[in-house]
């Protein structure tokens, strides 16, 4: 089955936002990984000399095994979007991920990133909403997997 001109438009958005989505969470990712972003070692604050960034940065770095598991979190999903296959996956994940990246920005009020974080939750919705109907498929449809695959992998 060949597609529309306004469905190979669609489908060209919807890789350019899956390879957009993967580059940016692979570096965010990538950095906490490395050790980076958190505020780890020894250091002394309280809430009246700090601000919240700094505050929850401490917090998340108290402990360098969850800060890099944190990393994993957005560096797994960012993987699984570079492949068709996977990306359904992905987007889910990273879907979930961004959504509480996006919630913790906007509570501790982060200057600017919060609007960032809010397009890669809105970003990755587009992509669970286009892959919608292989979603019914799987999870609510009788006729399952089989159908929910994309003609391109059957």
């Amino acid at each position: 089955m060949t597609k529309s001109g306004s469905g190979r438009v669609v489908s060209r958005i919807m890789t350019t936002i899956r390879f957009v989505l993967a580059a940016v969470f692979v570096f965010y990712g990538g950095v906490k990984l490395l050790g980076g972003q958190y505020n780890y070692g020894d250091w002394v604050m309280d809430k009246d000399t700090v601000d919240g960034t700094s505050l929850v940065w401490a917090f998340y770095g108290y402990s360098p095994v969850y800060g890099r598991l944190t990393g994993l979190f957005e560096l797994i999903p960012a993987l699984l979007l570079l492949s068709r296959r996977t990306a359904t996956l992905g987007a889910l994940a990273l879907f979930a991920v961004s959504l509480n990246i996006t919630l913790m920005d906007f509570a501790f009020d982060y200057p600017m990133v919060k609007y960032f974080a809010i397009t890669y939750t809105v970003l990755a919705a587009v992509l669970v909403l286009d892959d919608r109907e292989r979603l019914l498929a799987v999870f609510w449809r009788r006729d399952g997997i089989r159908a929910a695959e994309p003609d391109s992998l059957r």
